[in-house]
C-alpha cells in the first residue's frame, strides 16, 4: 500500500509539473503567475493582500508574482485615493491577451483538480494530508515544513 500510494503522490506531482511546463512554454510566465493573473483577472482591483488569501500565499510571495507580472506589462498597479498604502492590481491588455492563449485549467491542474472534488472527499483528503505532515514530522521535525513554500 505505501508503494501504491507513494506512486501516486508522484502521479499528482509529476502532472502539476507537466502542466507548469506546459504553461511556461506557452507562455513564458510560471503556473503560480498565471493563476495569480486570472485571479485579478476575475477581481479587478483586487489588493495584494487579498490575492495573497485566494491563492494562499504569504504576502511577500505574492508580492514577488506581482512584481514578475508587472515587469512583463501584465497587470497595472493603482494606488487608492483614500488610503495611498493600498494598491489595488488591474489585469492589462497584454495579460488579458495572454490568458486567452493559455493552457487551461488557469489555475493549475492540481487547484482545479481539487475544486472538482466533492466536499466530504476533500475534507478526508485534507485529514489524510495532516496525518502525512505529522507522520514526516515525527520522522524528521526539521524536514517536514508547515509553510508551503511559494516561488
Amino acid at each position: 500500500m505505501e508503494l501504491r500510494t507513494l506512486q501516486a503522490l508522484r502521479t499528482v506531482v509529476g502532472s502539476a509539473r507537466q502542466h507548469d511546463v506546459r504553461v511556461r512554454r506557452a507562455t513564458g510566465v510560471s503556473g503560480s503567475q498565471l493563476w495569480a493573473l486570472d485571479v485579478i483577472r476575475q477581481a479587478a482591483g483586487i489588493t495584494v493582500t487579498e490575492l495573497a488569501a485566494r491563492l494562499a500565499l504569504h504576502q511577500t510571495t505574492a508580492s514577488n508574482l506581482i512584481n514578475a507580472l508587472a515587469a512583463r506589462s501584465l497587470i497595472r498597479r493603482s494606488r487608492d485615493r483614500r488610503d495611498q498604502r493600498v494598491v489595488h492590481l488591474h489585469v492589462t491588455t497584454e495579460g488579458a491577451r495572454l490568458l486567452v492563449r493559455a493552457p487551461r485549467p488557469l489555475s493549475g491542474l492540481l487547484v482545479d483538480a481539487l475544486g472538482r472534488m466533492p466536499a466530504r472527499d476533500l475534507q478526508n483528503f485534507a485529514l489524510s494530508l495532516a496525518a502525512l505532515l505529522g507522520a514526516m514530522h515525527k520522522s524528521a521535525p526539521s524536514a517536514a515544513g508547515e509553510f508551503l513554500l511559494g516561488e
